[in-house]
């Protein structure tokens, strides 16, 4: 290879270098799970006509959510606060700040907001169109 040719391609993976150190966005896994948090597997999951839907649910402090159940999958993100999932059987979890929770799926369970400031969630559901988001017990 002579040293033109070299030349040309030592610059061309500077170039690429600095460019790529230019790209500035981070990336972090903040789940990856085959199972709910009460290790219930993700069997099967072929859904016809998907449906994701996303919201933001405030929990206020002190506040407790009616005794429901998910009938899809959901993944909550706890973006501010301190969260507290119960299970009719009363199996539970708390989770913070930046943490996710594979919801459970056909399991009656309710939340409540153990901290001193409101929960703000993020919650990512995927399910059957028109499936409904959740259920609460009667």
């Amino acid at each position: 290879m002579n040293k033109a040719v070299k030349l040309i391609i030592v610059l061309f993976v500077m170039i690429l270098c600095v460019t790529n150190s230019a790209y500035s966005a981070e990336k972090e896994v903040l789940l990856k799970t085959t199972s709910t948090w009460d290790n219930a597997e993700y069997k099967n999951l072929k859904i016809k006509n998907p449906e994701v839907t996303v919201l933001k649910i405030v929990i206020n402090v002190g506040e407790k959510l009616p005794m429901h159940k998910h009938d899809l999958v959901n993944i909550a993100y706890v973006k501010k606060g301190t969260l507290t999932v119960i299970t009719d059987k009363n199996k539970e979890i708390t989770l913070h700040e930046g943490e996710c929770l594979p919801e459970l799926i056909g399991k009656y369970h309710y939340g409540k907001n153990t901290g001193n400031e409101p929960v703000e969630l993020i919650v990512f559901y995927i399910g059957k169109k028109g499936t409904p988001l959740s259920v609460n017990r009667k």
